[in-house]
């Protein structure tokens, strides 16, 4: 028997049902282009959109009416618009982009991957690094530029391995026409998605691409010389792959390679420990399954002493450290380091 109010708990325990299939369904009113087509008319019948998008016209409606109930869009007449909360979501397509697009099918394979000898669970490499290149456009990007300013001289050439779909590079090239950049991503498909943005922002002579990794860029020969490398959340995967061992040998190719290069590394310190900051409203709605991820993804997050140390151990100088704008993410949990060889 039930006891209390049944129905009042139910609400609750249903809640994040609600929320899960709220957040699919807005990653399908960007993915499928609804989203822009609406945006972009103001309003629009579900029989024009069916026609505009190759849709079935009764299914179309369905999604509408049930994002109208949600208050993401709103129905006059015929005629669905997005709301004002509807319009606000174009701000954060990025994180559906990255975390429904990238890594829905991960988070239903953690069950399965708990077990012994049950592998890693998969994710989508294209959408990760599309969604985390929209993201960088907020917290990594900012801080990038910041830990730039803080380089003797003048910054010509830049590195980006693991660049996504090239967002990053394209940034910097167009803020800074002095700039030429190399970009590597192992992702057939972040790469090729690469490929068309520089192409279509006319960048083909100062932007070139390679479809590597970061470890088999380094085994290439490069007719390049980089005044700084930006590893953007690469080497928590390295470390997730090689082991602790695996980073240093790579930064050492790196900087023997390079030996007045500087480093600029972003990664996010593991606090998931820590109750106090994991109570801050983007810890439980960001990092918290940012973290689970990690675990179930061949990743491996570790702390900001972690990093701290490594780096000292693999000759690097910490010439500064930095975090997001406070406005963008108070948490301080990604950290922006700019390196250098020591001596």
């Amino acid at each position: 028997m039930f006891k209390g109010n049944l129905e009042g708990r139910l609400i609750e325990a249903i809640e994040p049902i609600r929320q899960h299939v709220l957040a699919v369904s807005i990653y399908h009113l960007f993915d499928t282009g609804l989203f822009d087509l609406i945006n972009e008319r103001g309003e629009i019948s579900a029989s024009q959109a069916a026609e505009k998008l190759n849709m079935d016209e009764s299914k179309l409606e369905g999604f509408c009416k049930y994002l109208k109930v949600e208050g993401i869009v709103w129905e006059e007449g015929q005629l669905f618009s997005l709301t004002e909360k509807g319009k606000e979501l174009s701000d954060f397509r990025a994180w559906y982009i990255m975390l429904i697009g990238g890594y829905a099918n991960t988070f239903f394979q953690v069950g399965e991957k708990l077990y012994k000898e049950s592998g890693w669970a998969t994710r989508d490499a294209m959408k990760v690094g599309i969604g985390s290149c929209g993201i960088s456009h907020y917290d990594s990007i900012p801080l990038t530029r910041r830990l730039m300013e803080q380089i003797p001289g003048q910054c010509n050439k830049l590195l980006d391995l693991g660049c996504g779909n090239g967002m990053y590079l394209v940034e910097f090239c167009e803020q800074f026409p002095h700039i030429e950049a190399w970009g590597t991503e192992p992702s057939e498909g972040g790469y090729n998605e690469a490929v068309r943005l520089i192409q279509e922002r006319g960048l083909e002579n100062r932007i070139r691409l390679s479809n590597l990794n970061a470890i088999d860029f380094f085994h290439q020969k490069i007719d390049y010389e980089p005044d700084f490398l930006v590893l953007g959340f690469v080497l928590h995967e390295i470390l997730g792959q090689e082991g602790e061992e695996g980073v240093a040998q790579f930064l050492q190719m790196v900087t023997d390679r390079f030996p007045d290069i500087h480093l600029i590394v972003i990664e996010v310190d593991n606090r998931i420990d820590d109750p106090q900051i994991m109570r801050h409203g983007l810890s439980r709605a960001y990092y918290n399954p940012y973290y689970l991820l990690h675990y179930f993804t061949e990743q491996k997050m570790e702390t900001e002493a972690f990093w701290d140390q490594l780096f000292g151990r693999c000759g690097l100088t910490i010439v500064s450290k930095d975090t997001t704008d406070q406005n963008v993410d108070s948490t301080g949990l990604e950290i922006g380091y700019l390196l250098k060889k020591r001596g």
